[in-house]
């Protein structure tokens, strides 16, 4: 399991009025050490109260008291952003469901990056409360959507949404923390707005207290099945289909993150600007049809996105649209008319269970100076083995697409 020892040395200062501590390094300054708890008892006073969260368990005095402590590293260390706060686990109590208390450890930060580390630091051991077999990405992912909620982005957040954006072909959950695990936070983002339907980050709450198992004693990991991705399957409804047609809204809403959000997709991003736009595998112009192109390999909940720039065409011109994949691979397929001020229409094609191609007729087209054709993955060796955050790496599949004027 993914624990570790506490660090050692150093002042420690604590809330009078939340349940959290900060602890310093040797030679501290004292007023970082009361920046970083002002940061703390406001992301715990956010989160708690404000939001209405669940409180992050005590962990039985081990860093001095029943508290939630956050140790501060000297901030001259050279570390990537993602990785300039961690959230370890304690040892899990014993009985019912498996619960875990946390321990965080962020750098020295100046005050808005601490507000921000803070947040982290509470949300992600609000997850460990949850359900601490979860995967440390998802963990990250929880935690950064609350910081979106009651923060303000910073450069981190911007690099954060960047890095998934720049590469839609990869999967949008994972296993360990890595670059790509705060700007899954996307996915929790939209899920809350098709799905969600209580307070903030009510729905993903929900997602990982229910995915929370009973890992027997003495066993070196956490038991994490059903996990939370099993949890939203079972939401949805049985069959592939439900999922697949989520993926793919989730793959269009993707297209429009940023600067071409119309306010019908991700509005809550639309902060994210330039940094939230997606890259587009292919920008094909309507005057080079018909033609086919090979599409970058896409991992399982990865997506493909393809630009028909529409300068040119005649009105009232029909699409015919032609995709072809590698089996086990399952696809859901959107087209997306894209007018002046964003979506105008959206076709759907049908999802057809392994099955490795398909095709479909977008008739009619007027006013729209652009075609999206989106791609949503999914994959399942069986039945019984669909899409498992857990089980890395994640085996890409290709694909290939044929547009021609009808």
């Amino acid at each position: 399991m993914e624990t570790r020892d506490r660090p050692t040395g150093g002042d420690r200062v604590c809330s009078p009025t939340c349940p959290v501590c900060v602890h310093g390094f040797r030679g501290t300054p004292p007023a970082v050490m009361l920046d970083a708890l002002d940061a703390l008892e406001l992301a715990y006073a956010r989160m708690t109260v404000g939001l209405g969260l669940p409180a992050p368990l005590g962990d039985e005095g081990r860093g001095g008291s029943d508290a939630l402590d956050l140790y501060l590293l000297p901030s001259d260390r050279v570390t990537a952003d993602y990785d300039r706060v961690h959230v370890y686990p304690d040892l899990p109590r014993p009985g019912g469901f498996d619960r875990a208390s946390g321990f965080c450890t962020a750098m020295a930060d100046p005050k808005p990056l601490l507000e921000r580390a803070a947040t982290l630091c509470v949300g992600e051991a609000l997850a460990l409360a949850l359900d601490p077999g979860e995967t440390p990405d998802v963990r990250r992912a929880f935690a950064t959507e609350l910081w979106w909620i009651v923060g303000e982005p910073t450069s981190f957040d911007f690099e954060a949404i960047d890095r998934v954006q720049r590469r839609p072909s990869e999967a949008i959950a994972a296993r360990d923390l890595a670059p790509t695990s705060e700007g899954h936070a996307i996915f929790l983002e939209y899920l809350e707005q098709r799905l969600g339907a209580g307070g903030p980050l009510d729905f993903a709450t929900a997602l990982l207290s229910a995915s929370a198992q009973t890992t027997p004693p003495g066993s070196p990991t956490w038991h994490n099945d059903p996990d939370w991705f099993d949890v939203l399957r079972h939401t949805l409804g049985p069959g592939q289909a439900p999922m697949a047609e989520l993926l793919g809204d989730f793959a269009v809403a993707r297209a429009f993150v940023g600067e071409r959000e119309d306010g019908r997709h991700l509005p809550t991003l639309a902060w994210s600007g330039f940094f939230g736009t997606p890259s587009f595998d292919w920008v094909i112009p309507f005057s080079t049809l018909p033609r086919r192109v090979r599409l970058t390999p896409i991992e399982p909940t990865g997506a493909v996105l393809v630009w028909l720039d529409l300068a040119g065409a005649p009105q009232g011109f029909s699409l015919g649209v032609q995709v072809a994949w590698e089996p086990p691979a399952e696809f859901q397929w959107e087209l997306v008319e894209v007018g002046a001020s964003g979506e105008l229409s959206r076709l759907r094609v049908p999802f057809q269970e392994r099955a490795t191609e398909s095709e479909a007729r977008l008739a009619n087209v007027h006013d729209a100076r652009a075609v999206i054709v989106a791609g949503a993955h999914l994959e399942r060796v069986d039945a019984d083995h669909p899409f498992d955050p857990d089980v890395a790496p994640f085996e890409p599949h290709a694909a290939s697409l044929y547009l021609v004027e009808l």
